[in-house]
């Protein structure tokens, strides 16, 4: 039970992040990702933001359905992995953040998942 609010809680980061990206202000989305200010003015990095929010909210929206839907214990589990996976990914390529936001309760998760088996 633990784990499935921990999951929901992941989806749900997810769904910030993806708003952050998308709509947030230059100075929100440079203190949440680790961005110079000035840099978010590049449009081109604008762009290529909002298309990871979309990708971003599309994960927090499939984490929701999976978990609404009773998805199996498997189905989760590489789910939550696929999200550590990703936050290992960014915290090695942009800020060492992006493992305790992001990867880090997603590692719980599965964690937890596991013990409950």
């Amino acid at each position: 039970m633990i784990s499935l609010i921990l999951i929901i809680i992941v989806a749900l980061e997810h769904l910030l992040f993806g708003y952050i990206e998308m709509f947030g202000a230059t100075g929100l989305q440079a203190k949440a990702f680790g961005f110079e200010e000035a840099e978010l003015k590049n449009k081109t990095l604008q762009v290529a933001l909002s298309n990871q929010g979309i990708y971003n909210v599309g994960l927090g929206l499939l984490i929701i359905a999976l978990t609404i839907a009773n998805a199996s214990i498997p189905v989760l589990s590489l789910t939550m992995i696929f999200v550590v996976l990703v936050g290992i990914y960014g915290a090695l390529t942009v800020t060492k953040k992006i493992f305790i936001v992001q990867a880090l309760p997603a590692l719980i998760s599965l964690i937890l998942l596991f013990l409950s088996v």
